[in-house]
């Protein structure tokens, strides 16, 4: 069933001059420009109001391996020789789904990352006649608060609405008698342009899905992402790594240098990591890290030969090296701020922290070239970008009254040439796109990066919460997978449940933790981080349990093969440690996959029943359950037997893996 006709979008919506943009339109000429690219085609349509000298120009991209996807970009030039009238709710996706008045629609959607147990979290909203549903997230990150990804069931087919803007968007959907009213673009624009400028808006994305299961659609969507988004590097997607990083013990003990770091580096590569990770810990001063961001000098306190000795040893060792920066924001009396304080946008509210102002050229260009600088002399395969403050005030504080959004549009606009020329100059580099942990995680950011570090409550942040951490970590996960494929998280202890609890895409470790320092209910106010990290072993300790981590690590890169496929949530998730938790991804092409399964340490329930999907009942397959991280015996069984499953799991907390494959 189709629900719309690309005749009909892309649809766009704004007032100009408090005149609708539909009789803008009728007063324009219009002209389709066709391109043909290797994936699909590129339509260009523009529209001009000579009354106004004001040119809309919406590119349009199709694919033709997803004939039902179409993404595209509005762009609102002004080609006079005066300034236009305020042009105000630019909505980029202005259009109307039809329902019938007692048709059940659902909008599936899923909260954002704001370091809580569960971020991403998925949410199903009724949309009810003479309803009205707005999402936007908080603080002018993507994905604070809420995921840019949405997915409207109707009956029978449905829709995947994309957002890609790395700022403060809004999605609305407002259903009435004719049916779902969507629209989508930036929170608040109200703005002149001046002659001769041009803004771009959100790009948008809409797929189009059949049938009763809205998790075709998340799976499309995956798909898509996989094949046309997500980065490559010599024409392959850019993994999530297996990664090592030192900066918890940094908390804990304040030490960090290049002898520290060595000592790591040497185990690592002994157990399988992939990738050696030094964060916050590197540049400054005598402060705190947080405390010195604006001051891209290496401390040479710590690192007295610099950081490329580290680096190389990390290539001879044949891992990859990753270097944190947080170019956006500058602290008082930082390098930046003393020297470039022209660079900087203020909120009032905060006297601390200011921001690099991106929509600057020279400011842009400062950061681009210090940082392109570190990548060549250091030799960095992954440049991490953090950023840990909430850019909107700082926006809206310097937009006049007439150009509201315009600081918005410039700061974003430069975000993504500094990554784009970022990958122009280095080919070879992968970009770690943080963002205080998932909270600028969208359509145009997953182009051009990947989030390693999904959610801050995988940091010490969810600690104290005991075994609530791994519950954490499976909604965090689990939910995430649900709409991006690729991605990395954070490991604390290597038993089989603590480690699969963060398995799907990549991680990176510091600590191992015993999981009898953890934290009971009522042990949460008593056992802080520091406690629990004192207990903890890092590669620097002796005793520290490389046979299990290597076992760990083993099982991790036998399954991964598997996280690019075909996603599906076993049982509803939720943060309740009374519950189990399960998930199924499944390769179409190799007709197999794997399932993981979760007993919760406060679950009283032995067994679950449920059902894979995918699986052919008649077919033969090969199937493992494993308790622990080596694999059982493969027992060969009907397809049906998959479709009815029955899981044990005694031991509370506790886990299995299961593998199988189609016997051809």
């Amino acid at each position: 069933m189709k629900i719309l006709s690309k005749i009909n979008i892309p649809s766009i919506s704004f007032l100009y001059n408090k005149e609708s943009s539909e009789e803008f339109i009728k007063k324009s000429t219009q002209k389709l420009i066709t391109e043909k690219i290797t994936s699909g085609f590129i339509y260009r349509q523009t529209i001009f109001n000579s009354a106004t000298d004001m040119k809309i120009t919406i590119s349009t991209r199709t694919f033709n391996d997803f004939p039902d996807a179409v993404e595209w970009i509005t762009e609102i030039e002004n080609c006079g020789d005066r300034k236009t009238s305020i042009i105000e709710d630019i909505m980029p996706l202005d259009m109307m789904i039809p329902a019938e008045k007692d048709e059940k629609i659902l909008l599936h959607h899923a909260k954002g990352s704001q370091c809580r147990m569960d971020d991403f979290l998925p949410l199903t909203t009724e949309l009810f006649p003479s309803s009205k549903v707005i999402l936007a997230p908080e603080g002018g990150r993507s994905s604070n608060g809420v995921l840019p990804f949405m997915n409207v069931q109707k009956s029978g087919c449905g829709i995947i609405l994309g957002v890609g803007w790395s700022g403060q968007w809004k999605a609305e959907f407002n259903r009435d008698d004719s049916g779902i009213h969507i629209k989508a673009g930036m929170e608040k624009t109200h703005l002149f342009l001046h002659p001769g400028e041009k803004i771009r808006t959100p790009s948008i994305l809409i797929i189009e899905w059949n049938g009763d299961d809205f998790e075709k659609g998340n799976n499309l969507l995956r798909q898509l992402l996989l094949k046309h988004y997500i980065p490559k590097i010599k024409g392959k997607p850019v993994n999530p790594p297996a990664a090592q990083c030192l900066q918890s013990y940094f908390y804990l003990t304040g030490k960090a240098g290049e002898t520290i770091e060595m000592t790591a580096l040497e185990k690592a590569a002994m157990i399988g990591i992939d990738t050696y990770w030094i964060d916050a810990c590197w540049y400054g001063g005598k402060g705190d890290w947080w405390q010195e961001v604006g001051s891209w000098v290496i401390n040479e306190e710590k690192f007295p030969n610099g950081l490329k000795p580290i680096a190389d040893a990390s290539h001879k060792a044949g891992m990859k090296f990753l270097l944190w920066f947080e170019p956006e924001r500058v602290r008082k009396n930082s390098i930046i701020h003393k020297e470039h304080p022209e660079f900087l946008l203020i909120n009032k509210e905060d006297s601390g922290n200011f921001l690099l102002n991106l929509g600057m050229p020279e400011a842009l260009n400062y950061i681009k070239n210090l940082v392109s600088d570190y990548i060549s002399n250091i030799g960095i395969d992954i440049y991490r970008q953090d950023f840990n403050i909430d850019p909107l005030p700082y926006w809206r504080t310097a937009d006049a009254d007439d150009r509201q959004g315009i600081t918005e549009i410039r700061y974003i606009e430069g975000l993504y040439k500094l990554w784009d020329e970022l990958i122009q100059q280095h080919p070879n580099i992968a970009i770690d796109n943080c963002s205080s942990g998932g909270r600028r995680i969208d359509l145009e950011t997953i182009s051009r990066s990947l989030p390693l570090w999904p959610s801050d409550f995988l940091d010490i942040c969810g600690l104290n919460t005991g075994h609530g951490v791994y519950t954490g970590s499976q909604c965090i996960k689990a939910g995430l997978a649900r709409w991006i494929p690729l991605f990395g998280g954070g490991a604390w202890n290597f038993t089989p449940y603590g480690f699969r609890s963060v398995i799907i895409g990549g991680f990176t470790f510091g600590f191992n933790i015993d999981d009898k320092y953890f934290p009971s209910d009522d042990e949460k106010k008593i056992k802080t981080w520091e406690y629990i990290l004192s207990h903890g072993k890092t590669l620097l300790d002796n005793d520290f349990p490389l046979d299990l981590v290597k076992s760990a690590i083993n099982e991790w890169k036998t399954i991964k093969e598997f996280f690019t496929g075909n996603f599906y949530l076993l049982l509803p998730l939720t943060i309740s440690y009374h519950d189990w938790c399960a998930w199924q991804f499944h390769r179409e092409d190799l007709d197999s996959g794997i399932a993981v399964f979760f007993r919760r340490h406060e679950s009283p329930f032995p067994a679950i029943e449920t059902s894979l999907r995918e699986v052919k009942p008649d077919q033969d397959y090969d199937v493992s359950i494993s308790p622990d991280f080596t694999e059982k015996p493969r027992k060969r069984i009907k397809g049906q037997k998959l479709l009815n499953l029955k899981i044990t799991i005694r031991q509370s907390p506790g886990s299995v893996l299961l593998r199988y494959s189609h016997v051809k």
